[in-house]
């Protein structure tokens, strides 16, 4: 049979170790201003023009 108790205690474990994973996550270190975590956002083509990496209209074939 389910407590309440034992329930709100499996939600708080559950939630903790979300935002445990969540705080050690490079995204979240790159967003809180440590530029050096490796993400997508960092590792773009240099020579793209489009903030996504897309090639410049010139360079396409």
């Amino acid at each position: 049979m389910y407590r309440k108790h034992r329930v709100i205690i499996a939600l708080l474990a559950i939630f903790a170790l979300i935002m445990v994973d969540h705080l050690h996550s490079p995204t979240f270190a790159f967003n809180s201003g440590q530029g050096n975590a490796r993400t997508s956002l960092n590792q773009l083509d240099v020579g793209a023009c489009a903030p996504c990496g897309a090639p410049c209209p010139s360079s396409r074939d």
